[in-house]
């Protein structure tokens, strides 16, 4: 509860040179990430990449060329990170994204990072990107009419869609989209989980893949009007070979995820002052109490929580 008042509502404005040093900060330590969610942002980024490479010029870029690009990005964003330039220049510029902006949180915290780690995930990102090219998917894909995908635009960190729900605008980030020559909608997700282990911050890097899938097959099936029978959601590991583990929607699931939906705005609203979504004003700080464990050590609000 403190953490996600910490980062959606101290920090609202805290863009703003004129607002509060503590909104500021709050701002400045919610950008923060962990090494393995560099790992995974990097890698969606590549994978979005090599798609929009594939739609613009009709073939599967080589792979070499593909690694030597990544390492170059792997290598100016830890730089960028390191020199803490996130203190001084923009994420973004004229609504695009600066690719080589990174904020790690061992940098703002003067925490040694210790090289073998990184060179753990540069490795990693070397074998995701391999088994993105090793993946049936990307196959499968380059024989589709590319003029019909989505792929997650990166470069200006924007949502692929939206849709309103109660009068609430719903958010959707799918990895990529397309339709199979039998007119099935696929619905693609990377992952690159390696199985986490206590302590290593793996368990923050993917949210659930079950609700999250469900909420895609929600959207196809409400908003696109897809039949349920003709969408396929894919979930692809990357750092696993690019192994498939293929979802099918059936129409019970989509009352189900309508039911999550619906829960997840309340909960969400519940922490507003008299539940009123469109004034969206908390209730009071001490409404969202910290919990202490051995989790906040790594906690992006580690400095400004005890205050």
């Amino acid at each position: 509860m403190r953490r996600y008042y910490l980062h959606y509502y101290l920090s609202w404005n805290g863009w703003n040179a004129g607002a509060p040093a503590v909104a500021r900060e709050a701002f400045k330590l919610k950008r923060l990430v962990s090494l393995p969610l560099w790992r995974g942002q990097l890698v969606h980024y590549i994978a979005g990449k090599v798609l929009q490479s594939m739609r613009r010029k009709g073939r599967i870029p080589d792979l070499q060329d593909v690694v030597k690009y990544m390492n170059e990005r792997f290598q100016r964003q830890l730089a960028f990170s390191e020199s803490r330039r996130y203190l001084t220049e923009p994420k973004k510029r004229g609504g695009k994204l600066n690719i080589d902006w990174l904020a790690l949180f061992e940098h703002e915290y003067g925490r040694i990072l210790d090289p073998g780690l990184i060179e753990r995930a540069r490795t990693e990102c070397v074998q995701a990107i391999e088994g993105l090219f090793q993946s049936p998917m990307l196959r499968r894909a380059a024989e589709t009419d590319s003029s019909r995908w989505v792929v997650e635009d990166l470069d200006h960190a924007e949502f692929s869609q939206s849709f309103s729900f109660d009068g609430v605008t719903v958010y959707i980030k799918t990895d990529f989209l397309f339709r199979d020559n039998d007119g099935t909608l696929c619905i693609v997700d990377w992952k690159t989980n390696r199985g986490s282990r206590p302590g290593d911050g793996a368990e923050h890097e993917e949210p659930d893949a079950a609700v999250q899938l469900g909420v895609y097959g929600y959207y196809a099936a409400t908003v696109l009007s897809v039949p349920a029978d003709m969408i396929r959601l894919y979930e692809v590991n990357l750092l696993r070979g690019g192994t498939v583990t293929e979802h099918a929607v059936r129409e019970e699931m989509i009352e189900r995820f309508r039911t999550h939906i619906a829960g997840g705005i309340a909960k969400l609203s519940s922490v507003l002052v008299g539940g009123d979504r469109e004034r969206n004003e908390p209730t009071a700080a001490d409404h969202f109490p910290a919990i202490v464990n051995g989790r906040c050590n790594t906690c992006n609000f580690l400095r400004i929580c005890k205050d």
